[in-house]
């Protein structure tokens, strides 16, 4: 395949620099193709956003992309400072302004199943400086799929003088081929103030012209400022260029962070790391005055800007500590125990409001704002309801859906009205139990119910879904675990839970409720101590008994599961603690 070749360098005297080569038709000197001022304004106000794409080489923008470096371990030692040179480059283009993540950035393995880039380096007398064999996917898993030069002895030597600024410029570059992006100057609308040579192989040409032609691009050999060393613009995403990006491979990413809990005992600590590069982004020290014994749940606010953890200093002493999750600062630590009836059976939950939660406690829901502490609303059920667990659902959020035995030893769904605190709507849905199921979730759109419902006080469960429409219930006959724990719905028509039947290996199953499609994943031999789905890449996170290491499911392009260790590291002590979250994974 023929190499794609970059951005020229004139420097200094007519001294030639390449980017990915020096045979593309460049003897110019510095500037001689440039756009007079004028021309250049003319031609960014044809459109607002520009580029030049091969759409049928773009990569999958839910997953992340891998990076790799062919390089033996003295070499990989020797240029470490240049590597992180250019991973600061990408992350600071491609991945500031986009959705786009590479991950990786290791030495090279055998792996027949590698998904990403490998990059070689090479500098060689009159040949090209840097290159890609291509455009985006036809990349995947290639040997030298992309070639970077660090040394410059060889070729374009002037970069000797402007190592950093070169390293950085031809990095940018070559990773906008990687993504698919085609030099500029190939489009056919390409003005003839710009006199670079188009290349014409089929694999180094787009086949969507986005918008008018755009000049100040990096992918352009006719970019003013690509030869001159004392300005970034060479190695800066122009404003189409960003448009660009992000039309194929969508805006930034939220902010994603796991967080873990290291200590579930006195003193109690939490460590956030970021999920894309797993770095440490905080330790946050739980002891607060040093007289809580233990940790009893820990999870996020529906909006993800605060992860709440509940400490217990004894039976009848529980706070509910709040953090910020942008700056990881404890904002206050509110007590949960004057709101308590009882000291079992309680259950917390995120309201829709960010800064408020549902405490649900026999027939009483509290709801709290945990910024000030503050009691906001008390909503008290008619005597002989007891609440097993409340949900609340992406698109109505002015009411909570509530799982309760009710008078008679009967089950029901209760949607309530969270403003004057009625029962709207009660659902029967089946008898109450002797071996209550606290599995409950609502889908997004409010329309559906899932739990563990019960023809008997003695009998045994059935998973169960309600319409919460017309309020048919309809048992999942597909479905025959008894035991079902971490119950999510993940969409409008997919619900995710583990089995929980004591038995080894536990599997993890997700359902389609609409086709009756399940696809079970065994995770390991070990029992699931936490399951949590993360929505951007479709993964599935856990944890294990006795592991205690965040797990990572990541769906591959064959309907397969791929299991990556992520190396996260939870408290050793989880066994006697069962039912506490081990981490927490948090968008925002």
């Amino acid at each position: 395949m023929k190499r794609l070749r970059g951005v020229l360098l004139a420097l200094l005297a007519g001294m030639l620099i390449s980017g990915c080569g020096a045979s593309d038709g460049g003897g110019d000197t510095l500037g001689s193709t440039a756009k007079t001022p004028a021309e250049q304004s003319e031609a960014q106000g044809k459109a607002t956003v520009k580029g030049y794409v091969l759409s049928t080489k773009t990569w999958n923008r839910l997953l992340p992309i891998g990076v790799c470096w062919e390089l033996d371990n003295t070499e990989f030692a020797q240029f470490s400072t240049e590597r992180a040179l250019t991973r600061q480059a990408v992350q600071d283009t491609w991945e500031k302004y986009s959705g786009v993540e590479f991950t990786g950035w290791q030495q090279c393995t055998s792996d027949p199943n590698y998904y990403g880039i490998k990059i070689a380096l090479k500098d060689l007398a009159d040949d090209l400086s840097a290159w890609t064999e291509g455009l985006g996917t036809s990349l995947n898993n290639k040997p030298a799929g992309m070639v970077l030069n660090f040394t410059f002895e060889n070729n374009s030597q002037v970069c000797q003088r402007y190592k950093e600024w070169c390293i950085r410029r031809l990095s940018v570059h070559e990773f906008g081929h990687a993504l698919g992006f085609a030099h500029e100057q190939n489009r056919p609308d390409t003005p003839s103030t710009c006199t670079k040579k188009q290349e014409n192989g089929q694999d180094s040409k787009g086949d969507d012209e986005v918008g008018a032609w755009d000049q100040m691009s990096v992918m352009n050999y006719c970019n003013a400022e690509r030869d001159n060393p004392n300005s970034d613009a060479a190695y800066k995403l122009s404003p189409t260029d960003i448009e660009m990006v992000q039309k194929y491979y969508d805006p930034p990413r939220l902010k994603e962070t796991i967080y873990t809990l290291t200590r579930a005992q006195a003193p109690a600590q939490v460590i956030a790391y970021d999920f894309s590069t797993r770095a440490v982004k905080a330790t946050i020290d739980l002891s607060l005055a040093g007289d809580y014994k233990q940790v009893d749940q820990m999870f996020a606010s529906a909006d993800g800007k605060r992860l709440h953890v509940l400490l217990e200093r004894s039976s009848t002493s529980i706070d509910l500590a709040t953090i910020d999750t942008a700056t990881n600062a404890i904002i206050r630590v509110t007590p949960i125990a004057p709101l308590l009836t009882t000291f079992t059976d309680y259950d917390l939950q995120p309201a829709y409001d960010g800064s408020q939660i549902y405490v649900s406690n026999k027939n009483r829901i509290s709801v709290v704002d945990t910024d000030s502490g503050q009691l906001m609303k008390s909503i008290v059920l008619p005597d002989g309801y007891s609440l097993i667990k409340v949900a609340t659902a992406k698109d109505d959020a002015g009411s909570i859906y509530a799982l309760s035995n009710a008078p008679g030893t009967k089950l029901q769904v209760l949607r309530i009205d969270a403003a004057s605190g009625s029962i709207a709507r009660a659902y029967p849905v089946g008898s109450a139990s002797s071996t209550i199921r606290d599995q409950f979730a609502v889908t997004p759109d409010a329309k559906k119910a899932y739990f563990v419902s019960f023809t008997s006080f003695t009998g045994e469960g059935s998973l169960t879904e309600l319409d919460l429409t017309s309020g048919t219930v309809r048992v999942l006959t597909d479905l025959p675990e008894k035991k079902p724990k971490f119950l999510a719905t993940i969409s409008n028509q997919q619900i995710l839970f583990g089995d929980d039947n004591y038995t080894s290996p536990s599997p993890i199953i997700i359902y389609d409720v609409t086709s009756g499609n399940k696809t079970s994943l065994m995770a390991a031999s070990n029992l699931l101590g936490y399951l949590q789905y993360e929505p951007r890449t479709k993964s599935i996170l856990l944890e294990r008994n006795g592991k205690w290491s965040v797990n990572q499911l990541q769906p591959q392009a064959d309907g397969s599961y791929k299991s990556i260790d992520l190396g996260l590291k939870s408290f050793s002590s989880g066994a006697a603690y069962g039912g506490i979250a081990p981490f927490v994974f948090v968008s925002r």
